[in-house]
């Protein structure tokens, strides 16, 4: 077959044969606009020689033209056509016969000088292309010219630079490869430099300046020398191209902007790769080429790719100006890329992407605000619940998300988010408040109870007996009461189920009864409302409900009513730390035969009240996901998650506490009263018109989310009133339709402490599956860190900030790619100054995975000290600073499973006598570990011993004695 493919073409025609292939391959028939006829004689040569795909060409005749398509058109599987119009431009097509199958078609042109371009770039030196285009030539000439050029190739490295791609060429002048080390004499260099020449454009002018003036530093530059600038020149190509407007105080701005795309594109591609694969090498090769450019340059100026570190810091500064403007668009198309570490700059410096994920939270908040917007003057409570569950709830939902980013001192720009932070705060609570209002307002004008089908009360009746009863035989539905799981925390944990094939999801809102506490909300998800009433058994607060010959007001007691209403063989009811200390075959003992298994969650609200919700609420979805795929994996089908009521997240410097009688009298957010007096900024309801059977009187809510005035000191965690945040819950429904196989392979963990950053600890990890199953498997896993080995009554919170490399992070949940090693970092805050031990656990419930215990000890920050930021004169506005404080003194026992992991004998016996006494001389080490060479191994090994350690050690001298000290111990 005598195909054009196979037939010699000089090295342009050859270019232009395969892009006219591609095109015809991508378009079908494509209509080559050749207005100067460069290419006439080269289309004749394709029609010739049968070409792969059927040839057209206009030759002077509208007639013969049309007459040869007619065949083509007519088709009805329209092939692959190229059609050749030698002298035509668009406008004259439109003018001619063919007009009407050129619409049909895709028009292509190409400029002979431009394919020249196309043919050479990073084949021939870019002065060398423009010499050559400079003689006007034709097709055929190009082909000659780029043949020779192409044929001189010379003696020495040459040929061998020909073989290797750019990138691996400046690999091996880095790691001292086969050409690095052929470097012997200035001709050698010269062939390296006439070769980037040719590739990347590298230019002469640029080489003598960043290599001090000269072509080489001494007789022949060094290797690194060479790589060094070729790199700051693909640096400073990718920047130019990439820049949106000016090129003001860019250097040899007018030879970069002259290279071919072509060339472009592999600066480009060099400069990628060293960010990937020579992070350390690029890094000083950016650092040290930007200080040769013009730096006032503006954000919008500046194109998508951080090539230097100054363009990220102009847009940040961009970004936390949009911030302070307002702009929240704005910010979030600055912050995005950033935040998720898609800048080489927020990829090394993590402190930078803390920053940005900053600014892209703060944002997000701003943005929801302007479009939750407020109820208004909705016309029922039913329809307010509806906008804050479609709208309002998005906003407390980034608000949460903010506060749980953590501002660390040594962030960029630190002063000014800090006030960022607070303005963003203080537009929250004007929001909140603003919307609390016109909520009440609403309910006085409506009615403080929605219809029916919004009741809390008939949640059991109307969501969980149906599915429970209509279950099939031997069939369980599992029912969560998780006290202060908020709506907008919900819809979290219902994206994060994601799409589960056979399955039917549903969340919708409804009302929590009023107020707003746990010894309300959570009693009505039993089955205790009768004809749409409620028994309450009421003092100076509710005491639960009576549910026929009992009353209601405990978990037992729940149980027990929801097992009377349903029936079957029993009713369990698990913690959900029960649940997850489970495995599958265990939890379908204990469900198989039960029409109902309740599984009750107190760890938010728990975490709220000691104060470290922000750290903890992340951890609680996860547990949640956990569970329900454990309690599938047993054989549960039906879910319902709901909630007693939700929660405010408040701070005291933006909204004071409000007066009510005396400070014993209210709760924190409701007061229950025999006065029927009206107050400003307080908003009543008589119990018998929220359908309370047994009870006068009446309960009192702040208008806003204020809280009452008790005295003491403000908290960030409030529940009790009437706002949407702690009344509309959500009633999440999983209904499986069939049973979900489990995963059989096993996998193993491997996790080990790596050197601290910024404040934060880190753990390098590993997953990997069990070499024993050969085939499936997750291609990821959803682990968590847990401290294991805390002091007991300790309350220790694991904050992650950041993953590296593999995994992907997401709130709580560390995402990661089975085989691939990552690093995480990570804080400890909790109420003593510990050291303890971490694992890295899974976290999904999904698959059979082995904890590691990370041998080293990690530091625990206690609350109200800080050790890297000077003590606040003021009030401190960013979360993880407060006041200076000293750390409490405490009596102990600390745990002794550390013990353990040290060698046996002498070094036991020391870090044993440390712990109960505080100090060891080295003489009594000595004595302890058994002689003087004893005592030299275990100072040379002591770092490694002290970090197994649940204390800090340090090393004095005192009287010329030295001694081994337990920090807090008294010398």
């Amino acid at each position: 077959m005598n195909d054009a493919h196979d037939r010699p073409h000089g090295p342009v025609s050859a270019w232009l044969e395969l892009w006219l292939r591609e095109e015809v391959r991508k378009y079908g028939v494509v209509f080559l606009l050749d207005k100067e006829g460069a290419y006439t004689a080269f289309i004749d040569g394709l029609i010739a020689s049968k070409w792969k795909h059927p040839v057209c060409a206009w030759r002077g005749s509208f007639l013969q033209a049309l007459m040869d398509l007619e065949h083509h058109a007519a088709q009805v599987d329209r092939t692959p056509l190229l059609v050749h119009l030698p002298g035509f431009t668009h406008d004259d097509v439109r003018a001619s016969p063919l007009f009407e199958l050129f619409a049909a078609g895709t028009s292509r042109q190409k400029a002979l000088d431009t394919l020249i371009t196309d043919a050479a770039a990073g084949r021939v030196r870019p002065e060398q292309i423009a010499v050559f285009k400079a003689t006007s030539p034709t097709l055929a000439a190009a082909d000659t010219w780029l043949t020779t050029e192409l044929s001189n190739v010379g003696e020495g490295l040459t040929s061998h630079l020909a073989a290797l791609t750019i990138e691996a060429l400046v690999d091996d002048l880095l790691a001292g490869g086969f050409i690095s080390g052929r470097l012997h004499s200035a001709v050698d260099v010269a062939q390296v430099w006439h070769h980037f020449g040719r590739t990347i454009g590298l230019v002469d002018g640029w080489r003598k300046d960043v290599l001090g003036g000269g072509d080489e530093r001494g007789p022949v530059p060094r290797a690194k020398d060479i790589a060094f600038a070729a790199a700051s020149w693909a640096l400073l190509v990718e920047y130019v191209h990439d820049l949106q407007r000016s090129t003001v105080g860019v250097p040899h701005v007018d030879e970069v902007l002259a290279l071919p795309p072509a060339v472009a594109a592999v600066c480009a591609r060099l400069a990628d790769h060293l960010r990937k694969r020579a992070p350390d090498f690029y890094a000083s090769t950016a650092t040290e080429t930007e200080t040769r450019l013009d730096h006032n340059v503006a954000a919008h100026e500046l194109g998508k790719i951080d090539t230097f570190l100054f363009e990220e810091e102009i847009i940040l500064e961009a970004a936390v100006d949009d911030l302070q403007a307002q702009s929240w668009d704005a910010a979030i198309a600055w912050a995005r890329p950033r935040a998720a570490a898609q800048s080489f700059w927020t990829q090394r410096e993590p402190l930078r992407q803390s920053a940005w994920q900053f600014v892209l939270d703060a944002a997000c908040l701003g943005k929801a605000i302007v479009d939750a917007g407020t109820p208004g003057l909705l016309v029922s409570l039913d329809a307010a619940m509806e906008h804050y569950a479609s709208r309002g709830a998005a906003v407390d939902r980034a608000h949460r998300t903010m506060e749980q980013r953590r501002l660390h001192t040594q962030v960029p720009y630190f002063e000014r988010l800090r006030a960022q932070l607070n303005d963003m705060r203080g537009l929250w609570r004007r929001w909140a408040d603003t919307y609390a209002r016109e909520w009440n307002a609403i309910c006085r004008e409506h009615g403080f109870l929605p219809s029916e089908q919004a009741q809390q009360r008939n949640l059991f009746d109307q969501v969980v007996r149906p599915l429970a009863i209509d279950a099939a035989e031997k069939e369980t539905t599992a029912y969560f009461m998780v006290d202060a799981l908020r709506f907008e925390m919900a819809q979290e944990l219902f994206d994060a189920l994601g799409d589960v094939p056979a399955t039917q999801k549903q969340l919708k809102a409804r009302l929590a009864e009023l107020p707003t506490v746990t010894e309300v909300g959570m009693n009505v998800l039993a089955p205790v409302a009768k004809n749409g009433r409620l028994a309450v058994a009421i003092g100076d607060k509710i005491n639960g409900f009576s549910a026929g010959e009992f009353r209601v007001n405990d978990p037992e007691t729940r149980r027990r009513a929801i097992f009377d209403r349903v029936g079957g063989r029993g009713c369990p009811l698990l913690t959900l730390r029960e649940v997850l200390d489970r495995d599958a075959a265990s939890l379908k003992k204990t469900v198989e035969q039960s029409r109902l298994l309740v599984v009750h969650s107190k760890e938010i609200d728990d975490a709220g009240e000691a104060g470290r919700g922000v750290v903890t609420y992340d951890s609680v979805l996860q547990d949640l996901r956990a569970a329900w795929r454990l309690l599938r994996e047993a054989g549960v089908r039906r879910f319902v998650i709901t909630a007693d009521h939700g929660f405010l997240m408040l701070d005291d410097r933006f909204g004071a506490a409000q007066a009510h009688g005396r400070k014993i009298d209210p709760h924190r957010r409701h007061v229950l009263t025999q006065d029927a007096a009206d107050r400003a900024d307080e908003v009543r309801v008589a119990l018998k018109d929220l359908g309370y059977d047994g009870a006068t009187g009446f309960v009192v809510f702040p208008e806003t989310v204020a809280v009452f005035d008790r005295g003491g000191r403000g908290l960030d965690f409030a529940h009790g009133g009437n706002s949407p945040q702690e009344r509309v819950i959500p009633v999440l429904t999983i209904v499986h339709k069939q049973l979900v196989g489990s995963d059989s392979h096993r996998y193993a963990l491997q996790a080990r402490a790596i050197d601290a950053t910024s404040g934060m600890h880190g753990v390098s990890g590993l997953v990997s599956i069990d070499q024993t199953s050969l085939f499936g498997g997750k291609k990821t896993l959803e682990l968590g860190l847990r401290v294991v080995d805390a002091v007991d009554g300790a309350d220790i919170g694991v904050e992650l900030i950041e993953t590296r490399r593999s995994a992907r992070l997401a709130g709580s949940v560390i995402h990661a790619r089975v085989g691939e090693p990552f690093d995480v970092y990570f804080r400890l805050s909790g109420s003593f100054d510990d050291r303890v031990q971490v694992a890295l656990v899974h976290t999904g419930g999904d698959a059979i995975v082995d904890d590691a215990v990370i041998d080293a000890r990690f530091t625990v920050t206690p609350p109200n000290v800080v050790v890297s930021a000077p003590v606040q004169k003021a009030p401190s506005t960013d979360m993880p600073i407060t006041r200076l404080t000293k750390t409490a003194t405490r009596t102990m026992a600390l745990p002794t499973s550390w013990v353990q992991e040290l060698p046996a004998g002498g070094v036991r016996q020391v870090f044993e006598h440390l712990a109960a006494h505080g100090t060891v001389t080295e003489t009594e080490a000595s004595v302890m570990l058994g002689g003087p060479r004893q005592l030299r191994r275990f100072a040379s090994d002591f770092e490694l011993h002290a970090a197994k350690a649940p204390f800090r050690v340090r090393i004095g001298i005192v009287g010329g004695v030295k001694r081994y000290v337990r920090q807090g111990s008294e010398e």
